[in-house]
């Protein structure tokens, strides 16, 4: 009996097939023009599968259309039910404005869910200020330009340059033989950043430019000067030399030879900063090493000295002092005098 009532059940769970989660309410989705949105639906019961689904666009004065059959959705849709047969989501890549509108996910069970799907743009941020750019001739500008939402990638970009009155295109197509293999977009990992890089600027370069995304316009006027010369710099031109030379005078060579010549870096003189300081401490060191090394054996053989007279007391030679007594007056003169004899100590020093 048991057996058949779970039979009952599973046959009535089986025949209601897949009753969407959040049925009946409308969500709201927003993406960004070239980006990339999942319109989210799947059945309540993570057990059920849905045998028959589909996927409606309805747009502003228009009548609900299948999205798989749109040719506007063509090699942009992605569904998710082959791995998760409960997961009825929609994927829609590189986004369009014209993609913005009411999506409905509804079953062979008459269950449905609506989204609605907002898709910002690019709307270019328009400068207050003139926008007048310097660059330096041999060096590179960048001319800004930008959508409001960064992470908006435009459906078509175009930058401007004029020609004698007319505008000629140089990006993405450079079409002008001067700006070929010069010109690049700033950052290619942010979509709403379209800022132009102008490599190896010329007196050619200079002039009017626009930035256009759709009807959008930005305009620039480009100066290029001379670069101030502080110092003779190296020239790091890409252009071939000129095939007119003239010689120098040898006064003319010896200016020349250190402009060619590379600059020495920085760490070098360091590096020799140090050496000269460690010869320096050691010669000092050598020098002191010397002086006290002399005071000590001149003290020490003084102590010496002293200690072999203290040990070995000098040799006394003894010399005779002869005293010769003589009478006061003649009267007491004697013929033979009395001698007297001494001994006095001589030290002599071996």
């Amino acid at each position: 009996m048991k057996d058949h009532l779970y039979l009952f059940l599973f046959m009535i769970h089986f025949s209601t097939g897949c009753i969407l989660s959040d049925e009946k309410q409308t969500k709201e989705i927003s993406g960004y023009t070239g980006g990339s949105v999942v319109l989210p639906c799947s059945c309540a019961d993570p057990q059920s599968t849905a045998k028959t689904f589909t996927w409606q666009f309805h747009r502003s004065g228009k009548q609900w259309i299948q999205v798989f059959e749109d040719e506007n959705y063509r090699g942009r849709l992605v569904l998710f039910n082959e791995s998760s047969p409960q997961n009825l989501s929609l994927l829609i890549s590189e986004l369009r404005m014209e993609d913005q509108g009411y999506y409905m996910c509804k079953t062979e069970q008459r269950s449905s869910t609506s989204i609605l799907l907002t898709v910002k743009g690019c709307n270019l941020v328009q400068n207050t200020k003139p926008n007048a750019v310097t660059g330096y001739a041999g060096e590179s500008v960048v001319l800004p330009c930008s959508c409001t939402e960064l992470l908006a990638k435009p459906e078509q970009i175009q930058w401007m340059y004029s020609v004698k009155n007319t505008y000629l295109e140089i990006y993405p197509n450079e079409k002008i033989e001067s700006h070929k293999n010069r010109v690049k977009l700033l950052n290619q990992t942010t979509p709403g950043n379209l800022s132009l890089h102008i490599s190896a600027l010329t007196a050619e370069d200079q002039g009017d430019y626009y930035c256009s995304v759709s009807s959008q316009k930005v305009f620039y006027r480009l100066h290029v000067e001379e670069k101030p010369h502080i110092s003779t710099p190296i020239s790091l031109s890409t252009h071939q030399p000129s095939h007119q030379t003239r010689e120098l005078t040898p006064t003319q060579q010896s200016h020349h030879t250190p402009r060619q010549s590379h600059h020495t870096p920085q760490y070098v003189f360091i590096l020799l900063g140090v050496i000269l300081s460690v010869l320096l401490l050691t010669l000092l060191a050598f020098i002191y090493w010397r002086c006290r090394g002399g005071r000590n054996v001149k003290k020490v053989t003084s102590n010496e000295e002293l200690k072999g007279e203290q040990d070995n007391p000098d040799d006394v030679t003894y010399s005779a002092v002869v005293h010769v007594k003589t009478a006061s007056t003649p009267a007491h003169t004697e013929s033979n005098p009395s001698e007297h004899t001494e001994y006095a100590p001589i030290k002599v020093k071996r």
